[in-house]
């Protein structure tokens, strides 16, 4: 083969590889636009779902935390009582929202994600929407969710605590009704912290407590 021949050839290689780059370019840039649109999708679907439990069930309970003006106040929720409204605990997205969806590993293919009242009360997400329309409208106010199960196989999963905090409040405590009725020994769900910090707070909290009674 004469040197330009070889010349040739080369240049027909360089263009294959640049070929190729391109293509796996086009592909990466394919993968990326598909995965900003899935988060896209889910963070509507998490926006709406957080509005629907903020607005249909803490709405009331945090009027009625305020109405109190106490400084910390339990209530309960037994999702088993909305069973009837929310059959399964599903909580079904408007029609004209794109529906976000995950690979079933059964099926081999991707179905619609459900999303349900016991998952959305376990979540960050929940949690730090919440805080921030206590941070909005009603400041000094501060949220944790507890639920029977977490670190506690013996917990029923149903069962929720939600303790409401006011700074400003009045030094009283107190133990409310709420939707359920009854508490199961909540484990704590922090907004921002986590559960391994608020035992490590309440060990310190308790000992302060012993020291002052001793």
């Amino acid at each position: 083969m004469s040197m330009n021949g070889v010349k040739n050839q080369t240049l027909n290689i360089l263009t294959k590889g640049q070929k190729a780059a391109l293509k796996t370019a086009e592909q990466q840039e394919k993968i990326d636009n598909e995965r900003t649109h899935r988060d896209t999708v889910f963070q509507a679907a998490f926006k709406f779902i957080n509005k629907e439990i903020a607005d249909n069930i803490f709405k009331d309970i945090v009027n009625d935390f305020e109405s109190k003006g106490f400084a910390s106040f339990n209530y309960y929720l037994n999702l088993g009582d909305y069973e009837e409204v929310l059959p399964g605990g599903v909580i079904d997205l408007p029609d004209n929202m794109e529906h976000p969806t995950g690979w079933n590993t059964e099926t081999k293919k991707q179905e619609p994600t459900k999303f349900t009242l016991n998952r959305a009360l376990r979540s960050k997400s929940l949690r730090e929407y919440i805080q921030q329309i206590l941070d909005t409208d009603y400041q000094g106010f501060s949220i944790r969710i507890f639920a029977d199960d977490h670190k506690d196989e013996t917990g029923d999963e149903n069962k929720f605590t939600i303790k409401l905090r006011n700074e400003n409040g009045k030094q009283k405590r107190g133990k409310g009704g709420g939707k359920g009725g009854g508490k199961g020994g909540g484990k704590t769900i922090l907004a921002g912290r986590s559960y391994e910090d608020y035992e490590a707070d309440e060990a310190v909290r308790k000992e302060a407590h012993a020291a002052l009674n001793k």
